[in-house]
C-alpha cells in the first residue's frame, strides 16, 4: 500500500487534521506492511532476530557471521599494507605494493639507488639513465630497465635479483642474474642470459662461434661488416671462387674486425687438408696485405748444421740409414746403400721443385765435410754419393775426389728435401644456400 501520511492540522484542536481514530489506523497499517516486508509474512507481530539479506540485512546477529553470509572472507577484517614495501604477514595489498600494478622506482627504496640494498621482494624500476651506473651495482651502465628481487619461504637471508635493461641496443632484452645469502652484504656477480633475439646471439650463431658457419665462395672481406667470425672453407672450389684465400684447399678461417668494412680486420687461416697456418691483416680503411705463412715444426726443418729451413716432405740421410718427417712418410720412400757412400733414395717425388732440395753437412766454419755427387734419376729416384774432398786448381774450388768414396760422417747427416705430393681433395657440397 502507499504510506498512509497524518495531518496534524494548523493548530491544536482546531478541526483541521486526521482525526485520532483515523490516525491511529494509519499507524496500525503503516507498521503492519513493515512488519509483513521484514518477517515475509501476512500480520506478522514479531521482527526477525537477523534481518535476512533479501531484506536489505546480513542474516546475520554477529559480524563474523555476517561476513560469512555475504562471502567476504577473511579479506573484510585484514589490515592494509603500512607501505609499498610493507612485507607484514597477513596484510592486504594494494596496487603498487612491490610494484604489482605499478612499478616502485628504485629510489623509492634506497635513496642512493644502490642495488645491493634492495632486497626486499617485489618488481621495481630504473627510469633514469644517469642512475643505472656500475658504481651503484646495476648489470649495465646508462641504461633504464627492471628489477625483480626474490626470495625463498620462510625467514631466511637468500634473495636473487633478475635485471632486464629496456633501452635498446646489445643489450636490450637480456637479462641480468645474481644472488645473495646474508641480505646484500655480499652478492654473486652478474651472469648475463642473452636473448635469441639478441644482435649479439645472432652473431655467436650466424657467424659460427654457437654452430658451423659454411663460408661458401663469399670473398672473405665480404664478412667484414658482420662481426668475428669462425667459419668452414669445405671446397677447394669455393676458395678459388672467393679469390682472396692463401690456398685452394679446404681450410679454417678466423675473421676479427668490428663489424665494419673499413675498421681495422684481421684473418688467420688454418689449413685441414694441408699442412698451413697464415694470417693477413687490414688497418683502417685500408686493404688486406697478402697472406703470411706462420714457420713452425709443420714447415720448417732444422738442418745438418743447425739453421732453419722451409720443409714439407723432408729426410735425413745418414751413413746407414734415413729419416723422414710426416710429410715425407706419405711417400713409399725406401733407403738402398749401393756401397761405400753410394746412396739411392727411391719412391719420392724427386727433389723439391722450388726452394731448397738438399743441404750438406759442414764445420764449424762452414766448410763441408764431405764432397757431394748428387742427381735426379728419370724415374724420380735420387742418386747421392759422398767422397773425400780435392781441391781443384782450375776451378779453384772443392771437388768430390771420386777415387775416395766415404760415408756419411758419423752423427751428422745430409737433409733432403723432396716434390710434395699433390693433395687430391673431396669436393663437399656447398650448402650455404
Amino acid at each position: 500500500m502507499t504510506k498512509q501520511v497524518i495531518n496534524v492540522g494548523s493548530a491544536a484542536n482546531d478541526g483541521s487534521g486526521t482525526p485520532a481514530r483515523t490516525a491511529f489506523q494509519y499507524v496500525n497499517a503503516n507498521f503492519s506492511e513493515l512488519y509483513d516486508f521484514l518477517t515475509g509474512t501476512t500480520n506478522a507481530t514479531t521482527l526477525p532476530t537477523a534481518l535476512p539479506i533479501a531484506k536489505g540485512g546480513t542474516g546475520a546477529t554477529s559480524a563474523a557471521a555476517a561476513r560469512t553470509n555475504l562471502g567476504l572472507g577473511d579479506a573484510a577484517t585484514m589490515t592494509k599494507t603500512a607501505s609499498n614495501t610493507d612485507a607484514t604477514l597477513g596484510r592486504s595489498l594494494a596496487v603498487g605494493n612491490f610494484g604489482i600494478g605499478r612499478g616502485i622506482r628504485v629510489t623509492d627504496i634506497d635513496a642512493s639507488g644502490d642495488l645491493n640494498k634492495v632486497i626486499t621482494p617485489g618488481f621495481y624500476g630504473n627510469d633514469t639513465f644517469a642512475s643505472g651506473t656500475l658504481a651503484l651495482n646495476f648489470p649495465v651502465a646508462g641504461q633504464v630497465g627492471t628489477l625483480i628481487v626474490t626470495d625463498i619461504s620462510g625467514t631466511n637471508n637468500y634473495r636473487a635479483q633478475i635485471y632486464i635493461p629496456l633501452t635498446g641496443g646489445s643489450v636490450s632484452g637480456n637479462f641480468f642474474f645474481r644472488s645473495t645469502s646474508d641480505l646484500g652484504a655480499t652478492w654473486s656477480p652478474w651472469t648475463r642470459l642473452i636473448s635469441s633475439n639478441s644482435l649479439d646471439y645472432q652473431r655467436l650463431l650466424n657467424n659460427g662461434f654457437a654452430a658451423n658457419k659454411n663460408l661458401g665462395s663469399t670473398a672473405l672481406s665480404n664478412f667484414d661488416a658482420g662481426g668475428s667470425f669462425i667459419g668452414l672453407q669445405g671446397t677447394s672450389v669455393g676458395a678459388t671462387a672467393a679469390g682472396d684465400y692463401p690456398m685452394a684447399q679446404a681450410q679454417y678461417i678466423l675473421g676479427l674486425n668490428a663489424s665494419s668494412a673499413i675498421e681495422h680486420a684481421a684473418n688467420l687461416s688454418i689449413a685441414t687438408s694441408a699442412t698451413y697456418i697464415g694470417f693477413r691483416r687490414k688497418s683502417y680503411q685500408g686493404s688486406y696485405t697478402p697472406w703470411y705463412a706462420l714457420r713452425g715444426e709443420h714447415n720448417t726443418t732444422v738442418d745438418a748444421n743447425g739453421f732453419i729451413k722451409s720443409a714439407s716432405p723432408v729426410a735425413k740421410l745418414f751413413a746407414d740409414s734415413i729419416e723422414l718427417n710426416d710429410d715425407a712418410q706419405k711417400q713409399p720412400i725406401t733407403l738402398e746403400k749401393l756401397g761405400v757412400g753410394d746412396y739411392l733414395i727411391k719412391g719420392s717425388l724427386g727433389f723439391a721443385q722450388e726452394g731448397w732440395y738438399i743441404e750438406m753437412p759442414k764445420d764449424a766454419n762452414g766448410n763441408v765435410l764431405v764432397a757431394v755427387a748428387y742427381k735426379q734419376l728419370e724415374n724420380n729416384d735420387i742418386s747421392i754419393k759422398t767422397y773425400k774432398k780435392k781441391f781443384d786448381i782450375e776451378t779453384a774450388s772443392i771437388v768430390p775426389d771420386l777415387e775416395n768414396p766415404v760415408d756419411i760422417p758419423e752423427g751428422r747427416n745430409i737433409d733432403i728435401r723432396f716434390h710434395e705430393e699433390v693433395v687430391l681433395e673431396e669436393t663437399l657440397p656447398d650448402d650455404t644456400e
